[in-house]
């Protein structure tokens, strides 16, 4: 198995693809990544709610959290491995904290994560939400070892800077047979794959689907795993792995996709429909759902 977080330091050589957001690296064993670190250890841990303009509210409730369908599936994820009620939940990376609500509704107790200083505000305003900014691998959460019967990383492994250490992290805080839940992009589903297609033939013109996929934008895609490499990543940080499975969901609406791939707004209220259509006959599997159960 290839040390995901030691291929970080490696980095050297002239990337795969060369997108217009970030340098793509790609190892020996195959997994893709890029040549961007996040000042993580900058971040102080103080919540400050001043950048929460109406315009970052209007992102976070209509772009950002403005997929039920993804919430649904997130909730269907977790009564699939128990009930809520009286649960310990840490969501790490919550956001502007509508799942961590709605399993706060259910019964459980919640904490969530959240680095942003405006998502973190809103989760905690908005949603009356416990919320923590720290990382999960800081010194912090060493009190809450064994401490939850759940921990979540939805849309998140993908952002983070060194993805061993946060699952060794997730692991850390779950009590025994505690469960972890992860859905992130497929490196194993048509959306890489075609842009991988595209770039190659077009000589690196025509990324296509990779420019959406990877970013060295802070915070943005670092790394995308294919199933082989998760499965492998939840087994290094101790976890048996109960389910793992590629699935259809996007995190954003369609036209947040559009923009970035057509870049003009009649294009996209154009092929809008079309898009609709597309995956209402034909629903492309692009994301994995991935699934670790404690050993301790």
């Amino acid at each position: 198995m290839e040390n995901f977080d030691e291929l970080k330091h490696q980095t050297g050589g002239k990337p795969k693809y060369q997108l217009s957001g970030a340098n793509v690296f790609v190892s020996p064993g195959g997994f893709h990544y890029i040549d961007h670190l996040d000042p993580v250890e900058e971040i102080q841990p103080e919540i400050d709610g001043s950048g929460l303009t109406d315009e970052e509210i209007a992102y976070i409730e209509t772009s950002l959290q403005s997929n039920p369908e993804r919430i649904e599936n997130q909730v269907r994820a977790v009564l699939r491995y128990g009930g809520i009620a009286g649960k310990r939940v840490l969501d790490i990376g919550c956001g502007g904290g509508l799942f961590l609500s709605m399993m706060k509704e259910a019964g459980a107790k919640c904490i969530g994560i959240e680095l942003s200083d405006t998502r973190a505000y809103y989760a905690k305003t908005w949603h009356g939400l416990e919320i923590v900014k720290r990382p999960i691998e800081d010194e912090y959460w060493r009190a809450y070892r064994g401490a939850f019967d759940m921990a979540t990383l939805w849309d998140v492994i993908e952002h983070v800077n060194y993805p061993l250490a946060t699952l060794r992290a997730a692991a850390e805080t779950l009590k025994p047979g505690g469960i972890l839940l992860i859905d992130t992009p497929c490196r194993d589903a048509f959306y890489h794959r075609f842009g991988e297609f595209t770039y190659k033939i077009s000589g690196g013109k025509y990324p296509t689907f990779l420019n959406a996929m990877y970013s060295a934008k802070p915070f943005g895609h670092k790394q995308i795993f294919s199933l082989a490499e998760m499965r492998s990543a939840l087994e290094a940080a101790g976890l048996e792995v109960v389910e793992l499975r590629r699935f259809h969901e996007l995190s954003f609406p369609y036209s947040f996709y559009l923009k970035k791939l057509v870049k003009s707004d009649f294009l996209v209220k154009l092929l809008l429909p079309f898009v609709r259509l597309f995956f209402l006959v034909f629903p492309i599997r692009n994301k994995m759902l991935a699934v670790g159960r404690s050993r301790r």
